[in-house]
Parts: C-alpha cells; sequence; structure tokens
C-alpha cells in the first residue's frame, strides 16, 4: 500500500551489510532510552551491539505521516545545537515505503512536531516535518535509482534542521534543510517504521554519533586588546 499523495514542499524548505550477531545490551550507545511512538499492534525492539558499534532496530506501525505516528525510536533527550550520522541498511524485503533514519522530534505524542531524514524501504530519500502539533505532515522527496546503503546527517542549529546523505560509497552532500522550531529540550534519535500493521522493518544502523556543538569562546578584555 502506498502513502498519500505527497505534501507540497513548503516555503523553509531549501534545496540544498554487514550484519553481525547481535547479543542483548541494556545499554543503547549514544541514546537512553527506546520503545514505540503511536502504540503499534507489533512492538518493536532495539538491540545495541557495543563490540562492534551496530544498533539492530525493528519497528512496525502504520506510517509516520498525516497527524499521526507509529513507529519504533531511540533516543535522547538533548538542548541547543548538535549533529547526528549514521549509517543505514534495510535487511531482508518489506514494503516499499518503509521508512528508517534520524529524527528530531517535540515529544513521544503521536501527533508531536517533528524533523527528520528518511531512507524508504525502496531506497528514496526524503526531509520529512511536521512543524506544528496535530498537522499533517510535509515532505521533500528526493531523486533515487533503488535501495542502498545510505550514510545520513543531521544538524541542527538556529536556523533549523540541514540534513545530508551519500548513497553507498559516495560522500556526504547537504541536500536540505527546514526553518522547524522546537521547544527546549528535544527528543533526538534512530528510527525504524515498517509501513503495515501487520509487519515489521529491520533495519541496522552503523557509525553512529552524537555530537553536541561546542559553545562559542568568549574573549576577555585583554585578548581584545593590540
Amino acid at each position: 500500500m502506498k502513502s498519500p499523495m505527497r505534501a507540497p514542499i513548503a516555503a523553509g524548505v531549501v534545496l540544498a551489510s554487514a550484519f553481525a550477531v547481535f547479543a542483548q545490551s541494556k545499554s543503547l550507545g549514544a541514546f537512553t532510552n527506546s520503545g514505540d511512538v503511536g502504540d503499534p499492534t507489533h512492538k518493536g525492539t532495539a538491540e545495541f551491539d557495543a563490540a562492534h558499534g551496530l544498533y539492530r532496530i525493528t519497528g512496525a506501525g502504520a506510517d509516520i505521516w498525516a497527524s499521526r505516528d507509529q513507529f519504533q525510536f531511540v533516543w535522547k533527550k538533548m538542548t541547543g545545537d548538535f549533529t547526528v550520522n549514521a549509517t543505514l541498511e534495510f535487511l531482508g524485503k518489506g514494503e516499499d515505503h518503509r521508512k528508517a533514519g534520524i529524527m528530531v522530534r517535540q515529544s513521544l505524542d503521536s501527533d508531536s512536531p517533528y524533523g527528520d531524514i528518511v531512507i524508504h524501504g525502496d531506497g528514496m530519500p526524503a526531509l520529512q516535518w511536521r512543524s506544528t502539533k496535530g498537522e499533517d505532515t510535509g515532505t521533500f522527496d528526493m531523486p533515487f535509482d533503488g535501495p542502498a546503503k545510505y550514510k545520513l546527517r543531521l544538524v541542527r542549529n538556529a536556523e533549523g534542521l540541514a540534513v545530508s546523505i551519500g548513497k553507498g560509497d559516495a560522500p556526504l552532500k547537504g541536500v536540505a534543510r527546514t526553518n522547524i522550531a522546537f521547544q527546549e529540550p528535544v527528543l533526538v534519535g534512530l528510527f525504524v517504521c515498517g509501513h503495515n500493521p501487520k509487519n515489521a522493518a529491520t533495519v541496522v544502523f552503523s557509525d553512529v554519533s552524537v555530537e553536541a556543538a561546542r559553545p562559542p569562546v568568549v574573549r576577555g578584555a585583554a585578548s581584545r586588546r593590540r
């Protein structure tokens, strides 16, 4: 089943596999919490292989779309500016519009404001956002030519969210940004949605990093003297 017709590009958007055996771990690496958003019929799971730095996340749910979302989320609270990097690869077959990526979310409410860089099961990258609680999702879909392993980067700063992608061995390239604003703190993490209430999708994330921006250096009066 395909997603509804995509929303038009908002004025605020500018163009710009190996699998290891996972051991159960209480640690979530760069994140602190995991769980389902939107109460999907089939519960998701999240495992972290600390030895290899890999996340194996399984999520079901109807979609991340319209005014309500259902998915598995692995996240932490953050404030201020930050950069999140991850490489993702879907395991096995599933819905063409199953989704995985990096998300910034205001809350765990199913209709919460959010912004993400998402890869679909058929390989299509997209920037998605919900600016206001309960609002329909907006999207900017990008050209693609089939499934692959993708490198992703999401940057939050005073201007909003900026996203970069790199397919396969290609370097990261900035592709879009949106000026969506959030209240502090926000929830930052990785997500997977099966896009079918009856089926789940599984994704392996590698090379994951979450880095807060360093505060600007304040120079003293003495350092300003010539």
